[in-house]
C-alpha cells in the first residue's frame, strides 16, 4: 500500500520485482510502449482538462485494465486503494511476466497521474523501466514513434480475468454484508454475529488479530501476513481489514474482486451488488 510520503517510484520499486519487466523479451517490450503512450495521452488529457475527462476520451475504453484503473482515480478513490487494487491483482499474475508487466506500467501511470506527475516525467519514467540494453538499442525509434497509438490485437496484451468466481462469490457478499452491519448497526453488533452466528473459523481468527486498539501494529500483522498467505487467507485478511477499519462498501468490493483476480465492471449498477449484499445480510441476521 502506497503511503501519503511515500514517492510513486520508491512505492513501485520496494514492493513489486521491476526486474520481471526488465527480463522481457524485446518483442514484449515494444507491446509494452502502447500501453505507456496510452498513459501519455491520458495524462496529458487530464492536464488540460482534469481526470474525469479521461473517462470521457477516445482512450477510455481502450483497454480493460485502463478502464479500471482510470475509473478508480476518476471517481476519488484515495492512492492506498488504488494501490492496494494494483497489489491484489499483480499477485494472480505469478506465472505471467508480461500480464505482471502490463499492470505495472498502467497501475504505476495511473497513479502518477492522479498525484499530477507531468507527462514527460510519466512516460520517462516508464520506458525506463523497459532496461538500459533495451532503451540504449532503441531510443530514437521509440522517440520518433512517440505520436503513434496502436493498440490492436496483433500486439495488445489481453489479461484474462475472471469473469465469474463460484468458490469466491457467496463468500465476498457474505463478508460485504458483514461489512454493512459493521457500518449500519456497530462494532459490537458485527463482533456478535461474526462470533456468535456466522460459522467461519478463520474468518474469526483473522478478525481477532487485527481487531487490536494499535492500528499500527494491526496494519504490520496484515501486511506482514499477507506477505505468504494462499489466496482464501488473504482474501479473509483483507475482508477482517475493511470490517474493522469501517471501509466503504464499494472499495472493498474492489479489493475483494482484485485478491480473486475478476474484473470489476464500472457498467455495473451499483444498486444491483447492494441488493445482492442484502439478501446475504437477512440470510445471516435471520440465523439467530
Amino acid at each position: 500500500m502506497i503511503k501519503k510520503v511515500d514517492h510513486i517510484t520508491d512505492y513501485f520499486e520496494n514492493c513489486y520485482d521491476l526486474n520481471r519487466i526488465n527480463l522481457l523479451p524485446i518483442a514484449d517490450k515494444f507491446r509494452l510502449i502502447n500501453y505507456i503512450k496510452l498513459i501519455s495521452r491520458a495524462s496529458e488529457v487530464a492536464r488540460e482538462k482534469g481526470i474525469i475527462a479521461i473517462t470521457k476520451s477516445e482512450y477510455y475504453d481502450t483497454d480493460f485494465t485502463f478502464h479500471l484503473l482510470i475509473s478508480l482515480i476518476s471517481a476519488g478513490t484515495d492512492s492506498s486503494v488504488v494501490s492496494e487494487v494494483i497489489e491484489h491483482y499483480a499477485y494472480n499474475f505469478d506465472d505471467s511476466d508480461i500480464y505482471y508487466a502490463k499492470l505495472i506500467v498502467l497501475g504505476s501511470g495511473a497513479l502518477m497521474i492522479q498525484k499530477g506527475i507531468d507527462s514527460d516525467s510519466i512516460i520517462n519514467y516508464l520506458i525506463s523501466l523497459l532496461g538500459d540494453d533495451f532503451l540504449r538499442n532503441n531510443y530514437q525509434r521509440i522517440y520518433n514513434d512517440k505520436e503513434t497509438l496502436d493498440i490492436n490485437e496483433e500486439n495488445e496484451i489481453n489479461i484474462k480475468y475472471k469473469n465469474f468466481d463460484y468458490t469466491y462469490r457467496k463468500l465476498k457478499y457474505d463478508l460485504l454484508a458483514l461489512l454493512k452491519i459493521k457500518r449500519e448497526m456497530g462494532h459490537e453488533r458485527v463482533i456478535d454475529v461474526l462470533f456468535n452466528e456466522y460459522n467461519n473459523k478463520e474468518l474469526k481468527l483473522y478478525f481477532k488479530l487485527l481487531d487490536i486498539r494499535d492500528k499500527d501494529v494491526s496494519e504490520y500483522i496484515y501486511h506482514n501476513l499477507m506477505k505468504t498467505s494462499p489466496k482464501m487467507d488473504r482474501f479473509l485478511l483483507t475482508a477482517s481489514r475493511c470490517i474493522i477499519k469501517e471501509m466503504s462498501i464499494l472499495e472493498t468490493h474492489y479489493l475483494l474482486n482484485a485478491i480473486i483476480g475478476k474484473y470489476t465492471r464500472f457498467d455495473k449498477p451499483y444498486s444491483e451488488v447492494m441488493d445482492e449484499i442484502k439478501i446475504r445480510e437477512d440470510e445471516i441476521l435471520a440465523v439467530q
